[in-house]
């Protein structure tokens, strides 16, 4: 699976009513020898979803149907039963500190694991769960990147598709005045609720099940999302702006970025900044003032 057709099996998956997939890179071995200095293993990669049975069962006919809508053909579909384990606690065999650098260096801590942040440090506490966002995600970086240069105090964000709620914990310690931040998710709100109480700051950001508010506007957006959302929302993302506001997009790869800039000028704003880490985009966008 080529990366344009892992970002289609992921929003194959949201339609389907998951957000909480992973992509998991993968090396078959050869069936014979490599000629001298070359490395003949294949990649490939398979976009993962865990769920109960009873919700295999629900969300089935309307996986396959956003499959094969998106990807063309009926892709391979694998269920495997995984052996019981705590899976509350599972993810403490995978999940370090993540250090973001940049502006301000940005901290993702698990809380399992000690650690001191230094005075010029952003350090986020946060359970790992069933939601994205974990900093470790090259999107994830990416706006984390961003909004540490954007945020300069006092503006009012706002986090769509907010998945653990990262974006909107880092808004607010980065000195926004408040946070809104939203996904259609329910087990998302209900980690971001999580992460917003784990970090001390109810009082400054409100979580809320749906997509983007239509009665308010704001500083500053962030949406992490997949290109097909994030063109789907255009217009929404634009008019959610303040005149002079700024927006930053991520969660698309690099054959999809003029697609996503495009249905975003449309709308009448200006293309700022391009920042990349592999083959993840995450864009900056101004609103005229």
């Amino acid at each position: 699976m080529v990366a344009a057709q892992v970002e289609l099996a992921v929003a194959a998956w949201e339609l389907a009513g998951v957000h909480n997939s992973s992509v998991e890179y993968l090396l078959d071995e050869p069936t014979e020898e490599p000629w001298p200095g070359h490395d003949n293993r294949t990649e490939r990669a398979e976009v993962v979803g865990y769920l109960t049975v009873d919700q295999w069962n629900e969300i089935e006919p309307s996986l396959r149907e956003s499959a094969a809508q998106l990807l063309g053909e009926q892709p391979t579909l694998v269920v495997a039963q995984l052996p019981d384990r705590d899976w509350r606690t599972a993810w403490h065999d995978h999940f370090e500190i993540v250090r973001i650098p940049g502006l301000r260096t940005i901290v993702v801590r698990p809380p399992h694991i000690p650690y001191t942040g230094k005075p010029d440090e952003i350090v986020i506490d946060l359970v790992p769960g069933l939601a994205f966002g974990t900093g470790q995600h090259q999107s994830t970086r990416l706006c984390l990147g961003l909004l540490a240069e954007q945020i300069q105090g006092g503006e009012r964000v706002l986090d769509v598709g907010t998945g653990s709620g990262i974006l909107a914990v880092a808004a607010a310690q980065l000195g926004a005045a408040s946070v809104v931040a939203t996904d259609i998710d329910t087990l998302a709100v209900d980690a971001a609720r999580q992460t917003v109480r784990q970090n001390r700051l109810a009082q400054r950001i409100r979580v809320q099940e749906g997509s983007i508010p239509t009665d308010e506007q704001f500083d500053l957006v962030v949406a992490n999302l997949t290109a097909d959302l994030l063109q789907y929302l255009a217009e929404d993302l634009a008019t959610a702006l303040i005149p002079g506001g700024r927006l930053i997009v991520s969660g698309l790869i690099a054959p999809r970025q003029d697609e996503v800039a495009t249905a975003l000028t449309n709308r009448s704003l200006q293309l700022q900044t391009v920042r990349t880490e592999d083959e993840w985009r995450a864009l900056l966008f101004g609103a005229a003032s």
